[in-house]
Parts: structure tokens; C-alpha cells; sequence
């Protein structure tokens, strides 16, 4: 992949801000009113300290003994330096008489400081307030886009992926690209203002010695970019092995009962233990070069105070600039052209290794759906006749071991069709090409004569249901997880499917009914009961096609009658395929698919397939078999 620049990556990020840039112009506006004011403040230290050396002076003058002729000659040289400074006071600009009357008194330097007061603390407030609310819409915005891209991903994109991966980059990666946005809209944006009000008050001090602070800024920056470099590569690495962490504890708990069953519990904590040391190496590593990024900074930093301070001295002693001057020049160099320097450095270092997050997650990104509908896709309102497979071919990895091979039939409308075979014969891959979870690597698959890559998934998909040996249940209510069959039914609907489904007794039953929660994967219910849900779910989705992959193999004998009652109800008037292990429940299907090693190898009823000496009638005498001893 191709190794993107600082600039590029903090162009994504700031890509998101495109909604909010009203919000941002007040933040900034905000930002300038705010630096420019503590500015003024820096600038008053100027007449402050050249006041107080005055009156110092004034102070500690030994005046001689004097007659009142000079006294009279005093005065009279005093007004007329009253008089002087009045002229001069006169040929001033309008803002220069401003500053001149603002700083001519101690009076009048508290009045504008008190001035400055409330200017300060609105333009804080709202630059914190304005930035903050873009900063965090910036966020939800970015966790929104990356669900809304992951989620029309095919299946093979999640099942080629670790799903502790994907939650590591939806959950620590965004919490590393939030600090970067932090960053972005507080340090970077802030402090590189703040760096040029102090430039530019210490060149007003003294432009001699600003030039010498310019000189050593790039010995200040190039320790900082070397090691900014380390720190991403670090930091990325170290959030690579903080994904495998959270897959490894994720598998874990998923697994739990088999851990306990099999007393595995010292080994799956010792495989924590070892990512976590791995982890911890990294991260070793990247603490280790921001520690360094830092002290480097500080040295340098203190080193220019110092030389700073003896310059100062230098200059002052030799009548240069005036105290008031260098202790304007020190402020201004110290608390703003420093600090804000200092705050940077820091900032590009915990800037890159945020990056490192805003990579993995924007990678994502850059991942198309390989199944997404065809420019010219339709929408087909009801289906009339037949779905068809045209000599189709399917390899989920897309080597030449294909799952089936050159496969052709067709499905009536309204007909009930059994697909039997041995495990790997490729029964459910025909369910998955049906719900185009995946695309056939040759042949087509049609409906009504349309090849189904030319119709829009969302609309193939509102014509068909499907419901699975291993049903999926939310953590949410029965109500809620019946309702994900069509979210705008009303609850009479509800209850109407739940008694097809043969549940309802069973949920009135329940102290809260209906708002009962199932758990997590419907762990407080029985295999039978979270099957009869399932049902519940797509009978109240009423498609035209059902599609039943081992719906009931999974249960024992009372749930499996109550299933299979409900799964009549819910085959009723509908084109159905049922995939079967067990071949006493497919008997009644007006015909019968029989698969071995990804092909097709009888077609036909129960009784037409046991009146040949076929593989149908081998299994079904085997099961049979099995069954009686």
C-alpha cells in the first residue's frame, strides 16, 4: 500500500469538517480574537516594567541641596518637557495616541487589562465550544461512515477477516484517529497562531534578538520530524497486535463453554498473556521515542532561554533596548513563541501516532463491495414464474475447487424443492447464490428470465427469506427480533406471526411477554424456541421465496414437530427450498435435488427416487437404518 504524507492524512480527517465549516470560521474567529488578546497583554509588560524602573529611579535620587532659583529652573524644565512630549503626543498616528494614552499610567494599563477581561474569557469559551462540538461530530461521523461501509460488504469480505479486527478498528483505532482530531482542531490549529502573535510581539521588542530564535528553529524541528516517524510506525504496530488482543478475548468469550468443558482456561490465558507482551513491546517502543521527542525539546528549549536571557542582559547593559523591552521580548519568546513551540512538537508526535489509527481505519475505505448492483439494475415488483440456474459454477476462495460444478435447474413458483446430498456437496452455496451472497464464478442464475446481478439487491432481497440451522437473535426484545422481518409492522402483526410460529403461548407466558430481552444469541432460549422466532420473523416477512437451510437438524423430537408445524404455516403458497439433512421431513416436497460433490445427481420425488437403485435411496435406507437401531 502506498505510504500516504502527513498533509494527505490530516486532509482526510479534515475532509469531514466539509458540513460543519460555519462552525469552524466561528472557532477560528474565536481563536484570533482569543491569541490577539492575550497579545495585548504581553504587550503591556513593556510600559510596566519601564514605570516602575522609573519610579525606582525617582525614588532613590539623592537630590543636593538647592535654592529657589533652581527650583523656579527646575520647573520651568519640566514644562517644557510637558510642552515636548505634548508635540510629539499631537504628530502621533490615531491607534499610536490610542496606545500612548493606554499605557500612559498605571490607571489606565489596569483599565485596559480590565477591558480585556471579558473579550478573553468569550473568545476562549467559544473557540473551546465551537471546536469541540465539530471535533466530536467529526467522530460519530467517521464511526457512522465506516458501519455504513462495512455493512454492504459481500460475506466473504467478513468471513476473510477477523471480526476482532474489525470491532478493534471501529472501537481502539477511532479512539486513536478521535485524539488525532483532538489535535488537529486544538494544538495545531491554535498554537501555530499563538506561535505568530509572539513572533511578532518579539520582533516588536526587538527584531535582533527574533532573529536569532528564527535561526534555531529548524535545529528545534528536525529531532522532532525524525522521531515523529518512529512513533507512527510504532504506533501502528503496536494497534495491530491491540486488534489480535481483542480478537483473542473475543473468541474466548464466544467460546467459553467449550474452554471450561475442555479446561483449557491456563492455555487461552497464557495466549493472552503472549499478545499482550507483544503488544506491550511495541508500545514500549513508541513511548520510547515520544519520551525521547520530548526531553530532545526541552533541552533545546532551555538552552535558548538561556542564551535568551545572557543576550538580554548584553543588550540591556549596553543601553540597546530598554528593560521593559526585554522583558517583553522574554514573555512573549517564552510564553507564546516557546510554549507554542513546545506544544507543536508535542502535538506532531501524539499527531503521528494517531495516524497510525486514521490509516487503519480509512484503509477500510479504500475496500469496495464486490457485489453491489449493476448500473442498470431493475426492480422487480412480484415474481410470476421461475428461478433458474443456467450451467453454474462456484468456488468461494475463486481457485478452480469449485463448491458446485456446471449446475442447472429450475425452481416452479409456488413449488416446495428439497436439496439433499452428503456434507460439502454444495446444498447450502445454492441458498447463498440465491440470496446473492455471492456471485457465481460461471453461469448465470435468473428469475423470470432477469439474471439476478440486474436486479437491485434490496429488491431481490424484499422477495426472499431465509431461515438457518444456527438462528441469529439480537439482544433485544422477542418483539424486537420479530419485527426484523419487516420493522413496520404493527404489533397485531406480530402476535399473528408469533402464533404461526407456535411461540406466542410461550412469550405471554413471560413476565414482561413480548418486551422480554432474549439475551445475547438467544442464550435464555432453547434451540427449538429461538428456531420458532426465526420462523416467527420471516412469516411476518411474507416473501414470495423461502429459503430453509437445515432448519430443524439441530433438534430433538418435540421442538422439531412444533418447528415443523410452524414451517408448514410458513411454506404455505410460497416457492420454497429446503436444504434437509434429515429425509424424513423433505418427503412431502413436490421434488427432490439429490447433490454429491458439488453436482447434480437425480431429480424427483420421494417415490419416483426410491423406485431407483440411486444415491437417494442409499442415504435414505442408511438413515433409515440408523434410525431403527
Amino acid at each position: 500500500m502506498k505510504k500516504s504524507s502527513l498533509i494527505s492524512e490530516c486532509a482526510k480527517l479534515l475532509s469531514f469538517v466539509k458540513p460543519y465549516w460555519k462552525l469552524m470560521v466561528f472557532a477560528t474567529i474565536s481563536m484570533l480574537i482569543y491569541t490577539a488578546a492575550n497579545g495585548i497583554q504581553i504587550s503591556l509588560i513593556k510600559p510596566i516594567i519601564d514605570k516602575l524602573i522609573m519610579v525606582d529611579a525617582k525614588k532613590t535620587e539623592i537630590l543636593p541641596r538647592i535654592d529657589i532659583d533652581q527650583t523656579v529652573q527646575k520647573q520651568e524644565s519640566t514644562s517644557t518637557v510637558k510642552k515636548l512630549e505634548k508635540k510629539v503626543f499631537d504628530k502621533l498616528g490615531f491607534l499610536e495616541k490610542i496606545r500612548a494614552h493606554a499605557t500612559s499610567s498605571f490607571t489606565n494599563i489596569g483599565i485596559v487589562t480590565a477591558i480585556l477581561a471579558p473579550i478573553i474569557f468569550l473568545a476562549c469559551y467559544f473557540q473551546q465550544y465551537f471546536r469541540n462540538r465539530v471535533m466530536w461530530a467529526v467522530v460519530v461521523d467517521i464511526r457512522n461512515k465506516v458501519c455504513d461501509h462495512l455493512l454492504p460488504q459481500p460475506l466473504s469480505f467478513f468471513e476473510n477477516r477477523k471480526s476482532g479486527d474489525l470491532l478493534s478498528r471501529l472501537t481502539n483505532d477511532i479512539a486513536v484517529t478521535q485524539s488525532g482530531i483532538t489535535i488537529l482542531f486544538d494544538e495545531i490549529l491554535l498554537q501555530p497562531m499563538r506561535l505568530i502573535c509572539g513572533l511578532a510581539l518579539a520582533f516588536y521588542f526587538s527584531w535582533k534578538l527574533s532573529l536569532l530564535v528564527l535561526i534555531a528553529f529548524p535545529v528545534i524541528f528536525f529531532p522532532v520530524l525524525i522521531l515523529g516517524k518512529k512513533i507512527k510506525k510504532h504506533g501502528k504496530g503496536s494497534l495491530m497486535h491491540l486488534s489480535d488482543l481483542t480478537d483473542a478475548i473475543r473468541e474466548m468469550f464466544s467460546g467459553i463453554r467449550i474452554v471450561k468443558a475442555f479446561k483449557m482456561e491456563a492455555e487461552e490465558s497464557r495466549e493472552i498473556h503472549d499478545i499482550s507482551k507483544r503488544f506491550l513491546s511495541k508500545r514500549l517502543k513508541m513511548v520510547k521515542a515520544k519520551a525521547l521527542n520530548t526531553s530532545t525539546s526541552e533541552f533545546i528549549y532551555t538552552l535558548g532561554m538561556a542564551a535568551m536571557v545572557i543576550l538580554g542582559g548584553y543588550v540591556v547593559m549596553s543601553g540597546k533596548i530598554t528593560p521593559g523591552d526585554l522583558a517583553g521580548f522574554i514573555t512573549a519568546t517564552g510564553f507564546m513563541v516557546i510554549t507554542s513551540i513546545k506544544k507543536l512538537a508535542k502535538s506532531y508526535a501524539s499527531l503521528q501516532e494517531s495516524l497510525s489509527g486514521v490509516d487503519r481505519v480509512f484503509e477500510l475505505f479504500t475496500i469496495e463491495p464486490t457485489i453491489k448492483d449493476h448500473p442498470e439494475a431493475i426492480t422487480i415488483e412480484k415474481i410470476e414464474k421461475d428461478i433458474s440456474f443456467k450451467n453454474v459454477s462456484f468456488s468461494y476462495d475463486g481457485s478452480n475447487r469449485f463448491v458446485i460444478k456446471d449446475i442447472s435447474f429450475d425452481i416452479h413458483k409456488g413449488e416446495v424443492l428439497a436439496i439433499v446430498g452428503e456434507s460439502g456437496a454444495g446444498k447450502s452455496t445454492i441458498i447463498n447464490l440465491i440470496m446473492r451472497f455471492y456471485d457465481p464464478v460461471n453461469g448465470n442464475i435468473e428469475i423470470d428470465g432477469t439474471d439476478i446481478r440486474r436486479i437491485k439487491r434490496e429488491s431481490l432481497l424484499e422477495h426472499a427469506a431465509i431461515v438457518t440451522q444456527q438462528t441469529f437473535l439480537f439482544n433485544r426484545s422477542f418483539n424486537e427480533n420479530i419485527l426484523y422481518g419487516r420493522k413496520n409492522a404493527t404489533m397485531e402483526e406480530v402476535i399473528s406471526a408469533a402464533k404461526a410460529a407456535y411461540i406466542h403461548d410461550f412469550i405471554t407466558g413471560l413476565p414482561k411477554g413480548y418486551d422480554t430481552v432474549v439475551g445475547e444469541l438467544g442464550v435464555k432460549l432453547s434451540g427449538g424456541q429461538r428456531q420458532r422466532i426465526a420462523i416467527a420473523r420471516a412469516i411476518l416477512k411474507n416473501p414470495p421465496i423461502l429459503l430453509l437451510d437445515e432448519a430443524t437438524s439441530s433438534l430433538d423430537y418435540e421442538s422439531e414437530k412444533l418447528v415443523q408445524e410452524a414451517l408448514n404455516n410458513l411454506i404455505a403458497g410460497k416457492t420454497t427450498i429446503i436444504v434437509a439433512h434429515r429425509l424424513s421431513t423433505i418427503q412431502h416436497c413436490d421434488r427432490i435435488i439429490v447433490m454429491k460433490k458439488g453436482r447434480i445427481v437425480e431429480i424427483g420425488n420421494h417415490e419416483s427416487l426410491m423406485s431407483t437403485e440411486g444415491e437417494y435411496k442409499r442415504v435414505y435406507q442408511m438413515h433409515h437404518d440408523t434410525i431403527v437401531t
